[in-house]
């Protein structure tokens, strides 16, 4: 399972970390704490949750739709294996 950083996730929704922040915090986005340093880190599966159940969000402001985010998702991880 990838586990992506905030910065990551920010990068792939071109949004802010503050709202990727915003997101978890309001439980619209599920993550977890990974060390004693409360590194925070967004479990690829529920990265794809959070984009399906909001394509229709994200298309409205035209960020890049749901389908090729997932890709890209999968398409690193099959890099890295």
């Amino acid at each position: 399972m990838r586990l992506y950083t905030v910065s990551e996730v920010a990068q792939l929704l071109r949004i802010s970390k503050r709202t990727v922040y915003s997101y978890i915090a309001c439980g619209y986005l599920r993550a977890i704490q990974v060390n004693e340093r409360k590194a925070i880190r967004i479990p690829e599966d529920a990265l794809q949750e959070f984009l399906q159940k909001n394509q229709t969000v994200f298309s409205a402001v035209q960020l890049p739709k749901t389908e090729r985010v997932i890709k890209l998702i999968k398409k690193q991880k099959s890099n890295n294996t």
